[in-house]
């Protein structure tokens, strides 16, 4: 008769942790795979490389990682669901398909992250909710505040600038029966970056709930959007013509009353900024914007007043 040796969980879950503490410092590193039932564990501060491969993790696989671990770099993440530990900020290092997404986490409890190069699940938009991302989305678990990066991949200059064109309406929205809301109250999402790379944080002072929704990913924040467009309504601003003919030097605009302090920028469908202009000069509420050196194409044009923003879209044949 065969001897079939058990050991309960949290002996082997040791084990693997004093094999990692004795061993990896000293480890040409391997590509990694965590199979069905396996486990992988990293302790904070340990020193850890898989020579720039992606480690994959079994759907029933564990890779863990200790609380405050900020390990992970596009070269060298983790293609499957990553776990932390117990209470800190980690980096919980996901990606797929070639794109690193990493999750940032301020957590008291265990928490969880899987990333998605692919569209969520369609649904509904909840009240304060004008759009969602149709490029990506990540499954998380426990109770955190969260930060989602985003990158060119991303296409965050589609979803904001055909939503209202501020970048500060960009907030976390999560899935739940169908309906896509906001995971943190209207106007507490704090974003940091520019069109093409940044991440967005959920209301910094209150933690989420993360099961109390299937899917997350990037959304608008409708009330921020009422607020810029505001600016629109309350000033009167119209572009004369639109399309604008290339034999025109200037793209020309009227208001409702002379705006002191009036400032506007273009930008080309990638979101890079081609001009700025400070302090536009009105006369008989008529203004004008050089637009030297732009040629045909779709521009994004962004006025500034008395901390408000809108955004229109121009054309110039």
């Amino acid at each position: 008769m065969k001897l079939k040796l058990r050991f309960p969980f949290i002996y082997r879950f040791l084990l693997v942790q004093l094999t990692m503490l004795i061993c990896v410092p000293s480890i040409e590193a391997q590509q990694l795979y965590v199979g069905s039932e396996g486990l992988f564990y990293l302790p904070n501060n340990v020193i850890f490389t898989t020579s720039n491969t992606i480690v994959e993790v079994d759907d029933n696989g564990n890779f863990i990682v200790g609380a405050g671990s900020n390990w992970g770099s596009s070269l060298q993440y983790v293609n499957g669901k990553v776990k932390a530990l117990g209470s800190g900020t980690s980096v919980l290092p996901v990606g797929d398909n070639g794109v690193y997404a990493p999750v940032s986490m301020e957590h008291t409890t265990d928490v969880t992250a899987r990333y998605f190069n692919s569209a969520p699940t369609s649904g509904t938009n909840g009240t304060d909710v004008d759009a969602v991302s149709d490029v990506e989305y990540w499954k998380l678990s426990g109770t955190a505040v969260v930060t989602l990066p985003y990158n060119e991949n991303s296409d965050i200059t589609s979803l904001v600038n055909n939503n209202g064109g501020s970048l500060n309406s960009l907030s976390i929205v999560g899935i739940k029966d169908g309906i896509w809301n906001l995971i943190s109250d209207s106007n507490t999402s704090v974003v940091s970056g520019d069109l093409l790379n940044g991440d967005v944080s959920s209301d910094v002072s209150v933690p989420v709930v993360l099961e109390g929704f299937e899917e997350f990913t990037f959304g608008i924040d409708h009330q921020i959007v009422l607020a810029v467009d505001d600016l629109f309504d309350t000033t009167g601003i119209s572009i004369r013509s639109n399309p604008i003919l290339s034999g025109k030097e200037a793209i020309e605009f009227t208001t409702s009353g002379d705006l002191l302090n009036l400032k506007a920028s273009i930008f080309d469908i990638n979101g890079r900024l081609l001009k700025h202009y400070d302090q536009i000069e009105l006369f008989g509420n008529q203004g004008s914007l050089s637009k030297s050196g732009l040629g045909s194409g779709l521009y994004f044009l962004k006025f500034e007043h008395e901390g408000k923003q809108g955004v229109k879209k121009i054309i110039i044949e």
